[in-house]
C-alpha cells in the first residue's frame, strides 16, 4: 500500500540494492518497503497497520481488515502529503474539467473508469467540498481535487490486492 501510493505520486525510489533505510530515522522515506530495516525492535509504524512482515516468521502471513487501517490511511503524513502531488500530476500542466479530472483520477489510482454512479457521487461531492469555506488562501476547485483523490487512495480497490 505505502509503494503504491508513492508509485502513483511518482516519488518511489525504485532504485535496486543499497543500505536498508531505519524505519525511526527515516520513516517519510521514498525507498521501497523491502529496504525498511525489519527487526524485533524496529518496525515502520504505517506498515505495521497494513501486516508487516514478522522478522521470524516465513510462512504465509495472515490477512486482516481492521479499522485502524482505514484510519491509518485517511490520517497518514504519506496520503495526506501524497495526494496534492498526484491532483497536481493528474493535470500534467492541461486544465482538466471536473468529469476529465475525475476520469483520469480513476484510471490512475484504481486503474479503472469510474461507473456512472461513481461519477456522479464525485461531481457532487468535488462541488461541496468547493463550497466549504477555507482559512488558507487556497484555491477552492484545486482543494477539492485534493479531496477527491485522498479518497479514491482509501477506496477499497487501491488498498485490495485481488
Amino acid at each position: 500500500v505505502r509503494d503504491s501510493v508513492l508509485q502513483v505520486a511518482g516519488g518511489l525510489d525504485v532504485r535496486v540494492g543499497g543500505p536498508t533505510v531505519d524505519p525511526k530515522k527515516d520513516e517519510a522515506s521514498l525507498r521501497r518497503s523491502l529496504y525498511f530495516t525489519h527487526s524485533e525492535n524496529d518496525h515502520h509504524r504505517f506498515l505495521d497497520v497494513f501486516d508487516n512482515a514478522k522478522v521470524l516468521e516465513c510462512y504465509r502471513r495472515q490477512e486482516s481488515i481492521l479499522p485502524q487501517q482505514a484510519l491509518a490511511m485517511s490520517n497518514s503524513k504519506l496520503g495526506l502529503g501524497m495526494a496534492p502531488k498526484i491532483a497536481a500530476g493528474l493535470e500534467n500542466g492541461v486544465k482538466l474539467n471536473e468529469a476529465e479530472f475525475i476520469g483520469r483520477a480513476f484510471e490512475t489510482i484504481l486503474a479503472r473508469p469510474p461507473t456512472l454512479a461513481e461519477r456522479a457521487e464525485c461531481q457532487q461531492a468535488l462541488a461541496e467540498w468547493t463550497k466549504l469555506p477555507s482559512g488558507k488562501n487556497t484555491d477552492a476547485p484545486q482543494r477539492a481535487r485534493v479531496n477527491l483523490v485522498h479518497a479514491l487512495l482509501n477506496h477499497n480497490d487501491f488498498i485490495s490486492i485481488r
